[in-house]
This record gives C-alpha cells, structure tokens and sequence, in this order.
C-alpha cells in the first residue's frame, strides 16, 4: 500500500489531534536507506573519536621516548582508521542523499494527487499561489530536514556524548569546563529556536504572496501590456520582493545574533582549555598527549553543538514547512466516494430535485429550490443575467459541488452514488474558459479518449467546426499548444475543446457558454453540426445569446438562483418577462416581430 494510500484509512483523524501524523506512512521508505546510512554515521563516529587517543599514545610514548617503530606502527593504524571512516563517508552521503531524495519525491506526488481529491472550494481557499509554494519549497525545507537528520543529527549526540566520556576519562580535573559550558550553548540554542520559529512561518507566508504576484502576472501579461500596467505590476512585485526580502533578513538577523555569542562561549571555552592544559602540564599534573587528546576531544563536543545547532535552525523552518504540508493532508476530500458505487443503464436523463447551494462563506445561495427534469436525448438550455446561477447549475451535475439540499440526479441515480470516475465518463463539460496544456494538438484532444482513432478525431473537429484551422496547421495535428493555448485564439481554444467532449462519447453534454468567443455563423454551423452528432445525447446548454439557446427542446429561466419558468422559446416570449427582455435586449425586436420601443 502507498504512503498515500495508507494515509486515506485516517483521512478523518483531525490535524489538532496529530499535527505529524501524515509523516508516518513515509517512515517505511524513508528508513530503508537512513538506517545504513546511520550505520555508516556510526563507523565514522567511532573513527572520529578513536584518533585522538591514538594521538595521544604516539606523543605519550612515540615522541617523548623516541619510540620510531611504535610512532610508525601507531600511525599506520591511524592511516588505515581515518581511510575506513572517509569510505564511510561517502557511503553515508550515498544513503543519505536517496533517502532525502526518495522523501521529497513521495511527498511532492502525493501533496500533487491530494490537490486533485480537494474540493474547488478548498483550492480556493488554500490559493494557488501557497498550494505551489506547499508542494514545492515547502517539501525542498523538509527533504533539507530529512538530509540533516541522517548526516547530523545522530552525529552531533553520539560526539557529544562519547567525547564526553572519552575526556572525563582522560582528565577528570579539566572536566569542569564542559560542565560549565554545555549548558550555557544549550540555553542559547533554546533562545534561537524559540525566537526563530514564528518569524519563518511569515518567512513561508511572504513567499506565497511574491508567487501570488508572479502568477497573475504572467496570467494576465496581456491585459497588463494592453492597459500598458507594466510599472505598476513591476512596483507590486517589488514590494511582494521586499516584504520576503526584510522578514527574510529579520529571521536571519535573529538567528544570526546568537551565533556569536554562541562563538565567543566555544573559543573562550577552548582557550581557557589550553591555558588550564598548559598549567597542568609544567605541574606534571597532565601529560602533554592527553591534555592534546583533550583539547580535540573538546573541540570535537563543541563542533557537535554547532551541529545540533545548525539542525535546530533547520528544524525551525522546516517545522513551519511541516505544518503547511499537514494542513493539505488533514484537509477532507470534496468529494466522498459512495461505499458501495452504483452504474444505472446510460440514458443520458438529468434531474433536479429541491436542489438548493450555497458557496463557503456567501452571504447568500447561489441557487434555490432547483427542481426540473431533462428527459433522455434532449437539449435543455440554461439562461439568465450574470451571477444568476447558470454555472453553478451545471457544475452540480458533473458534481464539482456537492448540493447543500436536495439531489442531482443522472440516469435516474444520485449523483453521489457514482464512481467519481463513472460519472465523468458519462458527462462531458466544455468550460467557460477553454483550457489546453502543453504538447500537441493531438495529445490535448487524446484527453478526451486516450484511443481514439485519426478518424475520429478528424470526425470530432468537423462537428466543433475546427478542422479547417487545424487543417491549415502546417504541422496539422502534431502542432504543438504553448500553456494554456496562448498560440491559439479564443474561439478556436472553445472549438477545440468541444471536440475533446466529444471524443469521449458522453451521454450528457454540457456546453458551459463554450461558444462565447466564436462568431455568429461558425456558431449556426456548430450547432446545426452539434444536433446531428448529439442525437439520443442530452445536451445542457449554458449561453448568453438568445440565438444560442431558441432551438432548444426546452429552456430554464434562472433569476437570482431560483428556476423562475421552463419552457420552449415560443412560450416564454409568451409567459416569461425575464426571458422577454433578454429576448427583447439582444433582438431589439417585440413578440410580435415590431422593433421594440
């Protein structure tokens, strides 16, 4: 089972209640190549603390008694120990590095399928800025955590422990100086880190705001040159860049006043040290090796607590990071899928039943007391003023919302009784805003049937009217699509994204005002196109042209969120004030055919 897969079956644990919950499905992966890198960590450990004794024995005997064989013996052992420790070494970065690597791998694919199981409604609040910066720099601070934990971190408390013992053994006399020392450096680190933490949960909140310029930047670089906002965007971002770039400098300013307070304590330490060896030394009250032996071993304690200080400090940040992450994961899926999923026989029938919804934090529904049936094969257009719910509607059916009241049904069956992955087979939706990846043209309609043949995809631009632009593509469809189609024009984006609908064959299609950007007579040719293919396909229709939607089999009048009537174009000109002037607004002409006053 997946890490992400695993971590499912406590989808509904709170992240209050385990804040680091979510890491431990990693913990299998992550330890594979960390425990043999702290086995390597461990060697070299012992290397490391090994030689100064050794040291110490050449100048007790080699030096002072001119001892040349045992000096030479001695300091072959040393040669061979110190090689031994550098293959260690390396093999340690070798171990280190996959397990950080294989961390920041796993967790970015998962953070990237959990933004897919979110609801539109959790996008939005996270924002696509922070949700880059989470997946992105966040794991980056977590994968440099996870590299210091299996370089440094059981490195730092092995020294600092065995050069503890080793010196005391060596010289209890001079000991009092890691007594005195070690706990002030701890108490200084325990400042650090406590002063450094919250101002790196603002460091990580200021990047999201310098991507969140960034991005509409370069959404927007259009609109930007056409009302020629260059400057002001520029300024915008300038102070997005300073704002990072301050509390950037403050939290490392923090972190950064310690340091050589921590600094003056460690080399004092060490001088004093010396000065005390010295001391003992012309007394006889120490040996010159082990006083040597000594000052390394307590360099070694220092340079230990440099370590956890350095891990601190990457803790600090990476815990903000930690946080960040977890509050994705602890987020609930948008959708919930059924227990037990159901598969009606297609019809292509639509319905909606008391259907009321209402958007997070809006002062009022977007739609209320829904109720209408679209029988098997029909097209039922949908129109109304701006904001009135048109959208929204439709976007229940292809259950991008789940209604707050009431049931959507398709084939007869609630919509929250499908597979998520059924439902979307059997409806196909064309957005309001047309959108194409990168790669060909080929590959951009292959979303809709990943099988399709040449054949049918030539078949599918000719019903969407776009196969005489594709044709004079010279590299037809092998011609490759920038981000977001910005090689391609509105309508032709539109067009092209009908025909990937319609390569997968739905039993309800819904055109979400997918022709806003096409011209009147590309438009009459695509719906007569649209009515020969589509027959026995129930179309739900989106439009703000009244031409759009008048040869549909039966229209819904939305006001404010509420169905005011339903019924064909010759009836609501007859019965329906609203449609009347929408009718009478883009026609210009009364029921009777006069020109309206």
């Amino acid at each position: 089972m997946t890490a992400s897969g695993r971590r499912k079956r406590r989808s509904g644990k709170k992240a209050a209640d385990r804040p680091l919950g979510w890491l431990k499905p990693y913990a299998p992966a992550y330890m594979r190549w960390a425990i043999p890198s702290w086995a390597c960590l461990l060697g070299e450990v012992l290397v490391d603390l090994s030689l100064p004794t050794l040291m110490a024995s050449i100048v007790n005997v080699g030096i002072l008694r001119n001892d040349t064989a045992y000096t030479l013996r001695l300091g072959g052992i040393m040669l061979a120990i110190a090689l031994s420790g550098a293959v260690l070494g390396n093999f340690r970065n070798v171990f280190s590095t996959r397990a950080s690597q294989d961390l920041g791998t796993s967790l970015r694919g998962d953070l990237f399928r959990r933004t897919q199981a979110l609801s539109l409604a959790a996008l939005r609040r996270f924002g696509t800025a922070t949700t880059i910066t989470r997946i992105t720099n966040d794991v980056m601070q977590v994968q440099n955590l996870s590299l210091m934990l299996t370089r440094m971190f059981l490195r730092a408390p092995l020294m600092l422990v065995g050069g503890v013992v080793l010196a005391v053994s060596l010289n209890p006399g001079m000991a009092g100086i890691l007594l005195a020392t070690i706990p002030i450096l701890a108490l200084l680190f325990a400042v650090r880190l406590r002063r450094g933490l919250p101002l790196f949960r603002k460091v990580q909140a200021a990047l999201d705001r310098v991507n969140g310029v960034l991005r509409e930047f370069l959404a927007g670089i259009r609109v930007v040159k056409v009302f020629h906002r260059t400057e002001f965007e520029a300024q915008r971002f300038d102070r997005a860049n300073r704002d990072l770039t301050d509390i950037g400098v403050k939290a490392a300013r923090s972190m950064a006043t310690i340091q050589p307070i921590i600094l003056l304590v460690m080399n004092g330490s060490v001088l004093f040290l010396l000065w005390l060896g010295g001391v003992k030394v012309d007394s006889g009250g120490a040996r010159v090796g082990d006083v040597m032996a000594f000052v390394t071993y307590f360099q070694q304690i220092l340079q230990a607590v440099g370590m956890l200080s350095m891990i601190f400090t990457v803790f600090v940040r990476a815990r903000t990071s930690l946080t960040r992450i977890g509050e994705v994961f602890a987020e609930p899926e948008g959708m919930k899928e059924p227990a037990v999923p159901k598969a009606p026989e297609r019809t292509g029938a639509v319905a909606m039943e008391g259907v009321d919804f209402a958007y997070a934090g809006a002062s009022a529904p977007a739609l209320s007391g829904i109720a209408f049936e679209v029988p098997a094969g029909l097209t039922c257009a949908v129109i109304g003023a701006t904001g009135s719910g048109k959208s929204t509607l439709v976007q229940l059916v292809q259950r991008f919302h789940d209604a707050t009241a009431g049931s959507v049904r398709v084939d007869g069956q609630d919509v929250r009784e499908f597979a998520s992955d059924e439902l979307r087979r059997r409806v196909a939706i064309v957005p309001q805003h047309s959108v194409l990846f990168t790669g060909s043209l080929r590959e951009n309609l292959l979303w809709g049937d990943a099988d399709a043949t040449d054949e049918e995809i030539s078949r599918a631009l000719a019903v969407a009217q776009a196969a005489d632009f594709v044709g004079r593509m010279p590299e037809g469809l092998s011609t490759r699509i920038g981000q977001g189609g910005v090689n391609l024009s509105g309508g032709q984006k539109q067009r092209l994204s009908i025909a990937r609908a319609l390569l997968r064959r739905p039993s309800v299609l819904i055109l979400d005002d997918s022709t806003s950007a096409v011209d009147f007579e590309t438009e009459r040719r695509l719906r007569a196109a649209l009515r020969a293919e589509c027959a026995g396909m129930t179309v739900l229709l989106v439009a703000q042209r009244i031409h759009t939607v008048m040869e549909a089999d039966t229209i819904l009048v939305l006001d404010e969120g509420r169905l005011v009537q339903q019924g064909t174009h010759a009836e609501l000109l007859r019965t329906c004030d609203i449609y009347r002037e929408i009718y009478r607004s883009q026609v210009g002409l009364d029921v009777a055919g006069r020109e309206a006053v």
